[in-house]
């Protein structure tokens, strides 16, 4: 019998299964970070909505106070929340202007799939300044209907 006729050795095969082995090993841990990944950006661009939400409602609140930290939590997301509003323009609201631009922060925290994840978005606006300063956190809560 000549060697063209008696097909692949033993060494042959092993070598090939191991080369595919190889290759599906790589190409289901790509998979697997694929997946991951997905999940990540899934979770981000869920919170990013809750942020853009709240920043809509503080947009939405008429006057402002003339400085502000508030806190709260976004119980779908177990995520916590903080809008902080300072003046921008003029940079100290000495004399008590009437209006003025504010800078608006809103950050959000939450707990990743890695780690704990923070965003956070900024925007200027001019507004109304409120001097007797009313409770913010209800004004956000209440400014749009549930």
């Amino acid at each position: 019998m000549n060697r063209k006729s008696r097909g692949f050795t033993l060494i042959e095969v092993m070598v090939a299964v191991a080369v595919i082995g190889l290759a599906a090993t790589a190409l289901f841990s790509l998979l697997s970070t694929s997946l991951f990944n997905l999940r990540r950006v899934e979770d981000l661009h869920r919170v990013q909505l809750a942020g853009e939400g709240l920043m809509n409602r503080v947009l939405l609140i008429a006057a402002l106070p003339p400085s502000a930290d508030v806190r709260g939590r976004i119980d779908d997301l177990d995520a916590q929340w903080l809008v902080r509003i300072r003046p921008w323009l003029p940079k100290d609201l000495e004399g008590h202007p009437p209006a003025a631009v504010m800078k608006v922060d809103v950050e959000i925290r939450w707990q990743g799939r890695a780690g704990e994840r923070t965003t956070k978005l900024e925007t200027v606006r001019p507004a109304v300044i409120d001097y007797n300063s009313s409770n913010l956190n209800d004004a956000i809560q209440n400014i749009l209907p549930n």
